[in-house]
């Protein structure tokens, strides 16, 4: 689905409206403040065993070395270089823990992401949270591991596939931009994502802003899925009904997500953006989608077939 500019910019609004409404209730400034403080627990108890695990044992292997050196007069420089590359290796993985421990959490503690997404909707439309909560939460554990397997697969055979026909003569030299066109038109179009690439082919130095960019697009997707998985959980949507409901907003919600991905990405403060985009998604589910009915016993809720409000006739 080709993205629509007129729903970015509606996604885009939602959620500077859904920041605002966040920073006025009290209620949802009480979850967000609750979710936080076990966010950087969880950290700074990783963050600390790494310390202990990791940046001790080095510096005590650093030590010896330093000191059997002098005793034994051996040249320690290869061993001294390796040892500050595997310091700056870990400096470098801790610099990005933030957000790797927050993904650990999610998927740890979800009922703590749960509990911001419903403290906003509680706010936001009392009666929309009553009918979701009423639905039995639904984990789909096997089903979510093999659609994982299925895309990962399909990501590892395409990156194999273009690396292996890269190495044809004469023609492997456009078996990348054409695959780059070919998933960017879901996005933009094949004449913009055609002229991006002929671009990064034509002025070479434009290739590493364009790589951001898609990779921005496809981790955008993933970003959503997390967002949405305490409304996924409760209506029992399945990982194809994820992705079909995803398609259906796809451009309102690259939007709304714009708003808050690169803060995302930020360390340290990442996860308070998270957080905060957490709290978020459950306005955009408010105002995007019609409110489910109450749990009966047998029900389903065909979340992709829903109509968005803002096309309905009473609206």
């Amino acid at each position: 689905m080709v993205l629509n500019v007129k729903e970015l910019s509606h996604g885009f609004s939602l959620a500077v409206e859904a920041t605002q409404f966040a920073v006025r209730h009290k209620r949802v400034q009480t979850k967000f403040i609750e979710a936080l403080k076990i966010t950087c627990i969880g950290m700074a108890v990783a963050y600390a065993l790494i310390y202990g695990l990791v940046f001790f044992p080095l510096f005590l292997v650093q030590t010896g070395n330093t000191v059997f050196s002098t005793l034994l007069q051996y040249d320690s420089t290869q061993s001294a270089l390796a040892l500050l590359s595997t310091r700056d290796a870990v400096n470098h993985f801790l610099t990005m823990l933030p957000l790797l421990g927050l993904d650990i959490i999610t998927h740890a503690r979800p009922a703590v992401f749960g509990g911001i997404f419903f403290g906003m909707l509680d706010e936001v439309d009392p009666k929309y949270a009553e009918a979701l909560r009423s639905w039995p939460v639904r984990k789909f554990r096997w089903a979510k591991l093999k659609f994982a397997a299925q895309r990962l697969g399909k990501r590892y055979a395409m990156t194999l596939g273009a690396s292996l026909l890269s190495r044809v003569p004469y023609i492997g030299w456009m078996v990348v931009p054409v695959g780059t066109v070919s998933v960017m038109a879901k996005f933009v179009g094949y004449p913009a994502s055609a002229a991006v690439v002929a671009l990064s082919v034509v002025a070479p130095g434009s290739k590493r802003t364009m790589f951001f960019i898609f990779k921005s697009l496809l981790a955008m997707g993933d970003f959503s899925r997390d967002l949405l998985k305490p409304y996924f959980s409760h209506l029992g949507a399945k990982p194809k009904q994820q992705v079909a409901f995803y398609r259906a907003n796809e451009s309102a919600m690259i939007g709304f997500i714009l708003a808050f991905y690169f803060f995302v990405q930020l360390s340290w403060v990442g996860p308070a953006f998270f957080i905060l985009a957490q709290a978020a998604i459950a306005f955009f589910i408010s105002r995007q989608t019609l409110r489910p009915p109450m749990y009966t016993p047998g029900a389903t809720w065909q979340i992709a077939e829903e109509k968005r409000k803002s096309d309905s006739p009473s609206t």
